[in-house]
């Protein structure tokens, strides 16, 4: 038990476990829209997004004076080098894959590429909505792939679960920065709640969470799949709210928030 344990913890350190819940994510946007994603196209989403999310951390470790308070911090402080010659492996792989890809996808892709490659430039000036634009750029990239191929075939409705998406990941995102603010402060790290408080961006996140909760009884004419995954989705990241000083320890809280990016698994079962 203790052996996986420490699995898992590596996997969530390494955003192993984010990136699996993008891969799910963007299958489950490919079965609403009755389109077939192509395997390539689901290689270079999982490579994308580990670069993104890998990128970012080695970033945050390099800024951090002295040695970092968070298990993640510490490990991408630790193994900088071989994260940094991986990420650029990566990223070649990635490139390489650009070819293969359908051209509706690839021209996505490289206008959503510029708008990432412009927010990671502009970042610094755009600390108080981090989380906004991570969330926008993360619900981006997982619908890319099955936007792209839908064409005309996109309904109203698709709209609305792609902002209940996008909701949750705010959630997600508000709810981490939340549960990291002492050792953000603490390493001078800017997010939401560095800048508005923690009272705020509690109620911020209930708010959405309750939203996103009476919005998704919307769909179960649509389809009572969809309402009940996003209405469970939200439900555990309040619980997650409500539990945090209990899931403080072992980094449970980011474990399960994670986790939640996985529910779309139901849909395609």
């Amino acid at each position: 038990m203790k052996f996986l344990n420490a699995l898992y913890q590596h996997i969530n350190i390494l955003s192993l476990d984010v990136v699996g819940g993008a891969v799910v994510s963007a299958l489950f946007f490919g079965a609403l829209l009755r389109v077939f994603i192509p395997f390539t196209a689901l290689v270079a989403l999982a490579f994308t997004v580990w670069i993104i999310y890998t990128l970012d951390h080695l970033q945050d470790a390099m800024t951090i004076p002295g040695i970092a308070s968070t298990d993640r911090h510490r490990f991408h402080q630790q193994h900088f080098r071989v994260l940094f010659g991986l990420m650029l492996a990566v990223a070649l792989l990635d490139v390489v894959l650009l070819f293969f890809l359908p051209s509706a996808i690839l021209r996505g892709g490289i206008i959503l590429g510029a708008i990432v490659l412009f927010y990671l430039i502009m970042q610094r000036y755009l600390r108080f909505l981090k989380e906004f634009f991570v969330a926008c750029l993360y619900t981006a990239g997982i619908m890319l792939p099955a936007v792209a191929l839908a064409g005309d075939s996109i309904l109203p409705v698709h709209y609305l679960v792609a902002a209940k998406f996008f909701i949750t990941a705010l959630m997600n995102l508000l709810l981490f920065s939340l549960f990291d603010y002492r050792e953000d402060r603490h390493h001078q790290q800017h997010s939401f709640v560095t800048w508005f408080g923690q009272k705020p961006t509690r109620a911020s996140i209930v708010v959405l969470g309750l939203l996103n909760i009476v919005s998704g009884l919307w769909l179960w004419d649509f389809d009572s799949r969809v309402a009940v995954i996003f209405v469970g989705m939200n439900v555990l990241l309040l619980t997650i709210l409500v539990l945090e000083r209990r899931l403080l320890a072992n980094n449970l809280y980011r474990i399960l928030g994670d986790a939640v990016f996985l529910f779309p698994v139901v849909y395609l079962l």
